[in-house]
């Protein structure tokens, strides 16, 4: 005789739950799952609204409370209702400064650490978001820390504005090949051997290659675009660059010099990128 998966008591030959186990485990999951979706509505709300969160915290514990959530699932419902908060406030791309205030606010409130709010890269979304909003106002930001040994040799005066590990770096080389054929006519000198005279008429070719020449850091300055890996180091400043052009996962510069060609750097994150290095080189 089988017992009841729910209540552990004898459930009958060949079964494994009773009817009325079963109704009520479903109901309880109902009510949680509703509780959940209530806690996360809830939250979100008072993010984007302007009230005490000292309020809503007595509110959670409440819908905790009926709806049998734990604290370790609490926590979790949390993150969300601030991610989603994060995601409508960049439905322009821009947060200001009080959105990015209430964001923060919720943050101490509940003692949610930076890591847990950037399991899904919302945490570094703000981040970014706040940079391009102090630049776009003609404000240096002073938000991006680098701790230990770095390969880069900064100017003095010059602030990290956001550094991207693990980049590629390409650049557009030029291949000339020409394309054409040969005429001429074999004669006979003597037994086994043979003198050929003629032309060849051609035209050279060039097309444009785009290698990849190493892979390390990508660091943008108030001054400068930097890279560093293993084989290739550079800098170029601002007032050296003459147009840059936007990719999905990076940007493309092209300096003032004549025999220039085009650099790519591959970052992963292209319209943050762009939006830095064009707004930084109005400033200079």
């Amino acid at each position: 005789m089988g017992k009841c998966k729910y209540c552990g008591k004898p459930a009958g030959i060949l079964r494994r739950q009773h009817w009325e186990c079963w109704k009520e485990y479903m109901q309880r999951t109902r009510i949680r799952e509703d509780g959940k979706e209530r806690i996360v509505t809830e939250v979100s709300r008072s993010i984007r609204g302007s009230g005490d969160f000292g309020d809503l915290e007595k509110a959670i514990s409440e819908m905790v409370k009926s709806s049998s959530v734990s604290i370790p699932e609490r926590n979790v419902l949390l993150v969300r209702a601030w991610e989603e908060s994060v995601n409508q406030f960049l439905e322009d791309g821009i947060i200001d400064e009080k959105e990015e205030e209430r964001l923060v606010q919720f943050k101490d409130v509940f003692g949610l650490s930076k890591s847990d709010l950037d399991k899904n890269g919302a945490f570094t979304k703000i981040v970014k978001a706040a940079i391009l909003r102090d630049v776009f106002n003609g404000r240096i930001p002073f938000r991006m820390k680098i701790t230990g040994d770095f390969p880069i040799n900064f100017q003095r005066g010059e602030v990290i504005i956001w550094a991207f590990p693990n980049s590629s770096y390409l650049e557009d080389k030029k291949k000339v090949q020409y394309v054409g054929r040969s005429h001429g006519v074999s004669i006979r000198v003597m037994k086994g051997f043979y003198y050929r005279f003629g032309a060849f008429k051609g035209r050279p070719v060039e097309n444009i290659e785009r290698v990849h020449l190493d892979t390390g850091w990508v660091v943008i300055t108030n001054r400068n675009i930097y890279f560093s890996g293993s084989q290739k180091s550079l800098r170029v400043p601002y007032a050296k660059i003459v147009s840059f052009e936007p990719f999905s996962d990076g940007i493309g510069i092209m300096r003032d010099a004549q025999t220039a060609k085009a650099q790519i750097f591959v970052t992963g994150d292209g319209w943050f990128t762009y939006n830095l290095v064009t707004n930084l080189a109005k400033l200079y």
